[in-house]
């Protein structure tokens, strides 16, 4: 997933350009079959359609012809409501099978209007193929027999299609990004040692704020269990004793957090990043969707402290590795491998030092009031 600047707007990649040709192939394939001893014309609508009629009409093995005509009913991210036939039609189209190519149908509008305008040329039939559809869109009822997408209501520029003229030459669609609910997401870092309070913290973060939540224990073990692809690799590492390569946790960790959708509130991460290399790819993963950390939220707990609660928390739940020796190793493993990540989230100005020894409502409170100011 990748973000692109056009003018005034933001957008976010939303298909890419191999499932656009994958499922037009699909379309393809159904007109052939359809259209094997009819001899249609395809009538490609510009600009839109260009790149979308190119890569249909290379995918179209029986015979058939193509021509072009011009309508417009769009400016900016919006319809002008006026639609205008700028090139007509030269074709004699009497008793022809007749294929309109479109980028996108979204009220209808213009696409009743070319039926109409097509229906005083007497061809035997008129077919509608749509690179895209917007069914919530809809005002006019119109059978569109080759849909090759249904989207949502969404404005969207590459593959043939335009914001203000730019954009078209995008491989990919991109959807536009609503900047409110970027300025407004609180994607967090909750930060600490083993034993300073981060999943009691992220809960009534969630309960407070409706955040996601996206634990690497929780994740890893839900997609080793749903048998996905990713889950299928973490655990072929798992098996073997060795350690997750970061780029695969973090394929991981975006599959979860593109689940959330696109204008969610905020994700915490917990128990990610741990290293610096870490943190710097889950910057890099977010900034590929205009995201971005809004804070690390660092629970400063002493270790004689965290020694006490992670051994009582190994007497109340039986834990085996909540014991004296595996509890110091573990600390040790977090002061030299991950400690160093609070020095580089300094420098990246969004580090917040929580006294995490205390009670429990003044330590939400102080992490509550961080946030709020964000």
């Amino acid at each position: 997933m990748s973000v692109v600047k056009i003018k005034d707007k933001t957008f976010r990649t939303s298909i890419p350009e191999k499932e656009i040709k994958e499922r037009i192939q699909a379309v393809a394939d159904r007109i052939n079959h359809d259209m094997a001893d009819k001899n249609p014309l395809f009538l490609a609508v510009l600009n839109g359609a260009f790149v979308f009629a190119a890569d249909l009409m290379r995918m179209i093995t029986i015979p058939c012809e193509i021509s072009f005509v011009k309508l417009a009913s769009y400016q900016g991210t919006t319809s002008t409501g006026k639609i205008t036939e700028v090139m007509g039609i030269n074709e004699d189209l009497t008793d022809r099978t007749v294929v309109i190519i479109e980028d996108i149908v979204d009220t209808g509008l213009t696409m009743k209007r070319m039926i109409e305008s097509l229906g005083t040329r007497h061809p035997a039939s008129v077919h509608i193929c749509s690179l895209l559809v917007k069914p919530e869109k809809l005002q006019v009822d119109l059978n569109i027999e080759y849909a090759v997408m249904e989207i949502p209501n969404d404005f969207i520029v590459g593959y043939g299609l335009d914001y203000d003229q730019q954009g078209r030459n995008l491989p990919d669609i991109y959807t536009l990004v609503n900047e409110d609910n970027l300025k407004n997401m609180k994607n967090i870092v909750i930060f600490g040692a083993p034993g300073s309070g981060k999943g009691t913290q992220s809960d009534l973060l969630i309960e407070k704020y409706g955040l996601g939540h996206i634990s690497t224990g929780d994740v890893l073990r839900s997609e080793i269990k749903k048998g996905t692809e990713l889950g299928k690799t973490a655990a072929s590492y798992i098996d073997k004793g060795q350690l997750i390569p970061d780029a695969l946790m973090v394929d991981i960790l975006a599959s979860v957090y593109d689940s959330f959708g696109t204008d969610h509130p905020g994700v915490i991460f917990d128990g990610f990043p741990r290293t610096i290399p870490q943190a710097e790819a889950l910057k890099k993963m977010l900034e590929e969707r205009g995201h971005r950390i809004a804070a690390m939220i660092e629970l400063d707990v002493p270790e004689e402290e965290l020694m006490t609660r992670l051994i009582k928390r190994g007497q109340e739940s039986g834990r085996s590795d909540d014991n004296a020796e595996t509890i110091k190793k573990r600390l040790d493993v977090y002061h030299n491998q991950t400690s160093p990540l609070i020095e580089w989230y300094e420098k990246e100005g969004i580090r917040h030092h929580i006294n995490g020894l205390g009670a429990l409502d003044r330590i939400a409170g102080d992490i509550q009031q961080v946030i709020d100011q964000l």
